[in-house]
Formats: C-alpha cells, sequence, structure tokens
C-alpha cells in the first residue's frame, strides 16, 4: 500500500499516521522494528526502495514513512514553474508495479514555512500527482481555514474537538477585578480568535480546558477560556505583513512592538516582509491583466483559498509599479541600516510608514 499524506489539518494527519502505526504494529509491540523514517530532504530514491522491499519481523506490516520530500517539488510564491521529478520519476515508476503486500509505504507532507509564510502541499503537486497516477491512495487533509469569512468554519471544528472531549461552552463566567475581558462574548468565537485555524494548538488548548473544567463537569465559560489560553493571544508574524499590505499604519506598529518585544530580530521581520511582497509581485502582474481568481490560483499553481483572495484584493491596490516601489523601500532600510546611516529600530518605523501608504487607504 502507498499512500500520499498531507494537507494543513496536523491533527488529522497525525491521527491518521497513528492509525498506520497501530495497523503495523497489530498488537505485537514490534513496530520498533518494522518502522523506518527517511528525511526526504537528503534520501535517494534507492532508499525507499530498498525500505519498501524489506519484510516485517515479528509483524504483520511494515512501515515506511518519506518525510519532507513532497514539499521540495510544491511550486514557491516566487516563481511558476513546476520542479521536475527527476530520478523521483523512475522510482515512482517503479513502485507502480508494486510493492510487497505486507509494506505501508507513506509519503508524508507536513506544513512548511518558504518565502516567510506558511505553506503546505498541496494536490498540484507533481510528485502527489505522479503517486496517484501510478495507483497511490492520495489522502488530503485540507486546512481549517481562519481569517474572515471561514472563521465559522474554524468555529464549528472547536465545537466538535470539544464535544469529543466532554466541554460545553457556556458565554460569560465571574472575571475577577484584575482581569482584562476581552472583546469576544462568546468562548468558541475567543478560542478562534486566538488560535486560527492550527488544529494542534486548537487540540492543545482544548485538553487543558478540559482538565481545568473536570470539577465544573466539562462546562467552560468565556472567562474560563480567557485565563487558561489568553496567553496565546500574540500578534504572529502574519499580522505584521498583513498589516502593511492592508495599509493599516497603526495595527503594524503595534504587531512590529509585539513580535520586537517577544525577541523577534528585526533584520528577520525586514525578510518576511520582502518575502510578503515576492509572494504579491507575480499575484500583481496577473490582477493587472485582469485575470479572475481561479485563473491566477492555476497559474501560479496555489489553492485558491482565503490566502489567495487576500493577496487578490491587496492587488487591486498595490499595482505592479508600487509592489516595484515597495521593493525600492525595502532595499533602501537594509542599506541605510547597515552602512550605519540610521538606527536599525528608526529603519523599520520609517520603512512601515512607506509601505503603509502605497496602499492609498488614509
Amino acid at each position: 500500500m502507498i499512500i500520499a499524506l498531507f494537507g494543513g489539518n496536523e491533527l488529522a494527519m497525525r491521527r491518521r499516521m497513528q492509525a498506520l502505526k497501530d495497523e503495523a504494529d497489530g498488537g505485537t509491540g514490534m513496530l520498533v522494528t518494522n518502522l523506518t523514517t527517511l528525511d526526504g530532504r537528503d534520501a535517494k530514491p534507492g532508499d525507499v526502495l530498498t525500505a519498501s522491499m524489506a519484510p516485517p519481523f515479528l509483524a504483520p506490516r511494515r512501515l515506511v514513512i518519506v518525510e519532507h520530500l513532497l514539499e521540495r517539488f510544491e511550486a514557491r510564491m516566487a516563481t511558476r514553474t513546476e520542479r521536475a521529478l527527476g530520478a523521483w520519476d523512475e522510482l515512482i515508476a517503479t513502485l507502480g508495479k508494486g510493492i510487497p503486500e505486507s509494506t505501508i509505504l507513506v509519503f508524508f507532507g507536513q506544513p512548511f514555512l518558504a518565502e516567510g509564510r506558511a505553506r503546505h502541499v498541496s494536490k498540484t503537486n507533481p510528485f502527489v500527482a505522479a503517486l496517484g497516477k501510478a495507483g497511490a491512495s492520495v489522502e488530503e487533509y485540507p486546512a481549517i481555514d481562519g481569517g474572515g469569512r471561514d472563521m465559522k468554519e474554524v468555529e464549528r471544528y472547536i465545537v466538535e474537538e470539544a464535544s469529543l472531549r466532554g466541554i460545553r461552552f457556556k458565554r460569560g463566567g465571574a472575571f475577577e477585578s484584575y482581569e482584562e475581558r476581552p472583546p469576544e462574548a462568546d468562548p468558541v468565537a475567543l478560542l478562534a480568535n486566538l488560535l486560527q485555524g492550527d488544529t494542534l494548538s486548537i487540540a492543545n488548548e482544548l485538553d487543558k480546558l478540559a482538565l481545568y473544567s473536570r470539577d465544573a463537569n466539562g462546562e467552560v465559560t468565556l472567562a474560563d477560556v480567557n485565563r487558561v489560553c489568553h496567553g496565546d493571544r500574540t500578534a504572529k508574524t502574519w499580522d505584521l505583513t498583513d498589516a502593511i499590505v492592508a495599509g493599516n499604519l497603526a495595527k503594524a506598529l503595534s504587531a512590529l512592538d509585539t513580535l520586537e518585544g517577544s525577541g523577534e530580530a528585526l533584520q528577520g521581520l525586514l525578510g518576511l516582509i520582502a518575502a510578503r511582497f515576492r509572494s504579491l509581485a507575480p499575484v500583481s502582474e496577473l490582477v493587472a491583466q485582469g485575470m479572475r481568481a481561479e485563473a491566477i490560483a492555476a497559474e501560479l499553481k496555489r489553492p485558491n483559498n482565503f490566502p489567495l483572495k487576500k493577496d487578490i484584493d491587496a492587488s487591486r491596490r498595490l499595482t505592479p509599479a508600487l509592489v516595484q516601489l515597495a521593493y525600492s523601500y525595502i532595499v533602501e532600510a537594509d542599506r541605510t541600516h547597515k552602512k550605519g546611516e540610521v538606527e536599525e529600530e528608526t529603519s523599520i518605523d520609517i520603512l512601515l510608514m512607506k509601505l503603509c501608504a502605497l496602499g492609498g487607504r488614509p
């Protein structure tokens, strides 16, 4: 059995992987001697084939997991060209002829960072497509999208996961005098805004709440969520880049201050800002040509989801000429800091002011 296991829902993927491990073990307790994990960043096709052909030892199945290989062939935002499979094309053809029935071979595509943004393997990945044509089982676990119109999906997911743990949500709750009330009135909405679509964090926080509410028969109030999960309300790097692209200077400066306070290096943040505009550049060009969202997704080999919709919306304000101007601002900020002409903090602040002004919003 050959499986391509990928997507943005890490919790669902880990549960599926555990089910495969249980199947391979078969209750023998011998999984450790029948599990081979290969790092696809440096593994060779021959390594995968050799491990797949080995028989299991005192267990019904041998499980071979190839990690970090599918990510290598995922199209990057700054390029529209598809990555060639090279020597791996021959391996897929060989695997298509069959492997021992006692082997479970899993190509595991986990979420990853590219160009400063969180990414995950998609069905358009050429390696995944080739595996599908060779007869492999293609199992995608899509991300639970957060933000904007998709937040209701995150809330539904939280409610479903909470019910599995015996948690019942209730509005309100007793706040202490020193506690700051959140803007949300619903505990589910608060959790969704805190955790977005991060399914692993959702599971972790719900486990904490289940333990916290044990004496209350699983009843969790808004005050409980605010008290137990409040430490997760921090600005992430995409809060900064999204605010810049949206032209919201106040939010951008606030996110920058939070990230600086958490120890983020300003030079690293400059790189993330540059990466965001680099990913926006091809979208801006296609929007200027009048292409629709579906055509842009196909052209760039990107999922037609909420992140792409945000880039398309931003590109209606940030034309190719403005994106090019943004690059010149970023290069100038880097130059003036490295030559000692302007202090790093001041250079970043000035850069944010210039970039936020590009969108044309007050």
